[in-house]
């Protein structure tokens, strides 16, 4: 039997040695996820890997569990599985270590869904932005291969976010909203974003560079902006309030609204709306933003205080 006594605990390692053995844990269990994932749907629906790849555009409502398997299995061993095995080496107990057993105030959980809310118009307005950015001409076959990207991202989120009935929509919480939420907070907020923080010695350059790593891993060019924002947001609570469910609460808040409004309205009329709304004036986004950031000062301030 493998001999890991050396590496636990790995929070008294120097940071560059968190993050490699971090990265280790992090791929291997990804790929092994993933093989395990793609084999089991396989036998499961009976589609066979890389099958559907070429039909994603045009794609049926009876891949749709399919895709929803794929999803769930995915973020559980890319994410939430991986973060929990880095946190037990880091301190040889995964719950003390991302502080599972502290508990928000109410306050600050009605603060940081506010937050979300405050922030939604400031992220439509990036998204209008985002989206009409051009890239030079010589980089012409790179910028049809984004859009392409892009165009098979939005078909696979209606595909996801579509609920015929409440039990779909309760199936939709879960696998769109309540697992992402869950696994990415632990793993960019409660390890990357500390592991960086002790490498760098600072916490908000730690926030910022895992806002950047947490926006372009999604590999969504056109939504690099207003994920960038929501990285930021999350990274400072993580960072001001000390207690990861609440980077998890306010993360869980965007997943689940528009998985909710398009249960009641439908995504299609939800994305018109954005679309019309976000190619306003920008500056009315700029006074809830601004709220938004006193939010986040207050949240500062009180955990200051009982400093």
């Amino acid at each position: 039997m493998a001999d890991y006594s050396e590496l636990i605990p790995l929070g008294n390692k120097k940071p560059f040695i968190q993050l490699m053995v971090s990265l280790l844990v992090l791929l291997t269990i990804a790929v092994s996820g993933l093989i395990i994932t793609v084999l089991t749907a396989w036998l499961i629906f009976g589609i066979a890997p890389g099958e559907i790849n070429t039909t994603l555009l045009t794609m049926e409502s009876g891949y749709v569990g399919y895709l929803k398997y794929l999803q769930t299995f995915q973020h559980l061993t890319m994410f939430m599985v991986p973060s929990l095995a880095i946190a037990y080496f880091m301190s040889g107990d995964f719950t003390s270590f991302l502080g599972l057993k502290s508990r928000p105030s109410f306050s600050f959980v009605l603060l940081c869904i506010i937050f979300i809310i405050l922030i939604i118009p400031l992220n439509s307005y990036f998204s209008y932005l985002n989206a009409g950015l051009e890239l030079p001409g010589f980089l012409d076959g790179l910028e049809n291969w984004i859009r392409l990207k892009e165009a098979r991202a939005e078909r696979l989120t209606s595909l996801l976010i579509e609920a015929p009935n409440i039990r779909v929509l309760f199936v939709n919480i879960l696998v769109l909203a309540i697992i992402p939420a869950i696994g990415e907070e632990f793993f960019y907020r409660g390890i990357l974003q500390r592991i960086l923080g002790g490498w760098l010695k600072s916490g908000m350059l730690a926030v910022v560079l895992t806002a950047i790593i947490f926006s372009a891993a999604h590999l969504q060019f056109y939504g690099f902006l207003p994920r960038l924002v929501l990285g930021l947001g999350f990274g400072f609570i993580y960072l001001w309030s000390r207690n990861i469910w609440l980077a998890v609460l306010a993360h869980l808040t965007n997943n689940i609204i528009p998985v909710v409004l398009s249960y009641f309205w439908g995504w299609q009329n939800i994305n018109t709306s954005i679309d019309d709304f976000s190619s306003g004036d920008g500056l009315i986004s700029l006074v809830p933003a601004l709220f938004a950031v006193l939010i986040l000062v207050v949240i500062w301030r009180r955990n200051t205080d009982k400093d």
